[in-house]
């Protein structure tokens, strides 16, 4: 009986070339079918775009075909391994492309390889257990259980070489396919590209569809850490390479940098937005506001570039940007300043690289005895100031505080005092309508309302300057969420972010910083065009009083001048 089974199960096994064929219209087509669909339903009638899509179909196939075929020759055992992986990693991209419509990028890749446990946690449901229950089990049962990998047996060399050049010439035709489809879709495309979107359009489809889009951010991923590593070896600091004086005494000022977390500014009261989610904010003296601009839409990403001068960053399109020097908080401990980071979240690569005198996480702060048991909410972040503030006493001292803000789940960003706007949006898995979400979101932003103005508050009687921004924007939408969209083809939401920035009348009695004050007010009635981080570096030294008699700081992006 059992050798019949058996013999019925070798009668039902896959040769090689069936499973990459099969495999690959899986993979490449039908876990891309909500993306064809929506680019189709998009296109409507126009018949000559509509066949750039049936372009990217083949180019889809053909690449599929040629990465799954690669890793079949890796021998048994690993092509196994490799394909689960491959598929596993598709099935779980494409639950986010189809309900969320997340453009699956270097960014997303960066978050999920670097965005802290507790944060990764509130964007995974039950909707999604079901869909890799759904799409996944089978297809992996199938590939285990009835698909014949050959064996890598020295011994069988010669019999195995006509199969391997087999599937080199099955690899080279339809690599052959995706190189001529691309370079056909490049010079399609040419000139068609909007103002600053410097990529081909071959690029574009390799960051719209599985597998190629967390493929070429896992590449990216790895290329960036070495290039990151290479640069870091040799990056310049601007406190070496040029001259700062501070032209107003600083003994006793302290320095609040307030670091948002996707929060936009669309959403903001006090800028524009016809909901008051900002009512405290929009009463408080000596405040002024600016809708930015963030330089890259993820958490690292704009960690790395927001606060070193614009001409650091030097951008590659789809990659990661490449920046050059240190932030302007090595200028600050050139200029005998301390300073201390608290944090919500886990970037510890950023904490350490900005070389404060001391720094505490989340699962630090949430570890103190008055915080056990607690939900973890940004208020944490308040005593941790208030005991910076009260260990240097004296002055010229910074606190840099980095928040959870606006991060998805926004129901979990806020206590329930906060719930004004109902219904809200109680789950992860996109069945929340667009209001649902929005009314998280804004309720979110309340609570940021709040405890800006509870920060504000405790420092009027010192003399200090705070500023305040987000790292980068949100996209909420019933077909578009989150954000890490490349750069060059994310929606302007996931870009724009609010400026705040706030001092004290005690601060601003020195004519120096009163004058760089007016300047910053004056700017805020018109605002420069691309107003926004990269005017942190030198406007955080210019409103303070800072100046250098060798180019280093740019009046341009000096708010305060």
């Amino acid at each position: 009986m059992s050798d019949l089974k058996n013999n019925q199960r070798r009668q039902f096994r896959l040769a090689p070339w069936q499973a990459v064929l099969l495999l690959s219209l899986y993979i490449g087509i039908v876990l891309n079918g909500a993306v064809f669909f929506r680019r189709f339903t998009d296109l409507g009638t126009n018949h000559a775009s509509s066949s750039f899509v049936l372009a990217e179909l083949v180019l889809v196939f053909a690449f599929t075909v040629f990465l799954i075929s690669l890793v079949d020759l890796t021998g048994k055992w690993l092509a196994r391994t490799l394909i689960t992986l491959l598929l596993i990693i598709s099935v779980l991209a494409s639950y986010y492309m189809t309900v969320f419509n997340v453009v699956i990028g270097y960014g997303v890749v960066q978050a999920v390889l670097t965005t802290d446990v507790d944060l990764s946690k509130e964007a995974v449901g039950m909707g999604l257990l079901i869909w890799f229950a759904a799409l996944a089990l089978l297809p992996l049962f199938l590939w285990w259980r009835y698909v014949h990998v050959a064996r890598n047996s020295p011994a069988a060399d010669t019999a195995r070489f006509k199969p391997i050049a087999g599937k080199l010439i099955f690899i080279a035709i339809f690599a052959s396919i995706a190189a001529l489809l691309a370079q056909r879709m490049n010079t399609s495309a040419t000139g068609q590209a909007g103002v600053g979107q410097d990529i081909g359009q071959a690029n574009l489809v390799a960051h719209s569809y599985v597998p190629s889009n967390w493929v070429a951010g896992l590449g990216m991923s790895a290329s960036s850490s070495w290039d990151e590593w290479r640069v870091n070896a040799d990056k310049h600091s601007p406190a070496d390479q040029f001259q700062y004086s501070l032209n107003a005494d600083a003994s006793d000022v302290f320095v609040v940098m307030v670091i948002g977390e996707s929060a936009r500014s669309g959403n903001f009261g006090l800028l524009g937005y016809e909901r008051p989610t900002t009512p405290l904010l929009a009463t408080t003296k000596n405040l002024i506001a600016f809708n930015g601009t963030s330089c890259n839409t993820s958490t690292k990403l704009s960690l790395q570039c927001m606060f070193v001068r614009p001409s650091a960053v030097i951008d590659h399109g789809l990659q990661a940007p490449e920046v050059r020097e240190d932030t302007v908080f090595s200028v600050f401990r050139k200029l005998g300043f301390t300073s201390e980071l608290f944090a919500m979240q886990s970037e510890v690569w950023f904490y350490n690289s900005l070389k404060p005198n001391h720094y505490k996480i989340r699962e630090v702060i949430a570890a103190d005895d008055a915080n056990r048991n607690q939900p973890v909410l940004d208020s944490f972040l308040e005593t941790e100031l208030n005991s910076s503030v009260a260990k240097h006493a004296k002055g010229r001292h910074i606190v840099v505080l980095h928040t959870k803000g606006s991060h998805f789940n926004y129901t979990s960003r806020y206590p329930r005092e906060f719930a004004k706007y109902q219904p809200e949006c109680e789950g992860v898995d996109g069945a929340c309508s667009k209001a649902q979400l929005i009314n998280s979101y804004d309720n979110s932003i309340l609570y940021t309302d709040a405890f800006l103005a509870r920060i504000i508050s405790s420092l009027k009687d010192k003399k200090a300057i705070l500023i305040y921004t987000s790292d980068h924007g949100e996209s909420i939408d019933e077909n578009r969420h989150f954000h890490a969209t490349p750069k060059p083809l994310a929606p302007i939401e996931q870009l724009q972010v609010p400026l705040l920035f706030w001092a004290s009348d005690a601060y601003l009695t020195h004519p120096a910083r009163q004058k760089a004050f007016t300047q910053l007010q004056t700017a805020a009635k018109s605002p420069p065009t691309g107003v926004g981080h990269a005017n942190l570096f030198d406007s955080l030294l210019g409103c303070l009083g800072v100046s250098s008699n060798n180019g280093g700081i740019d009046d341009k992006y000096n708010l305060c001048h």
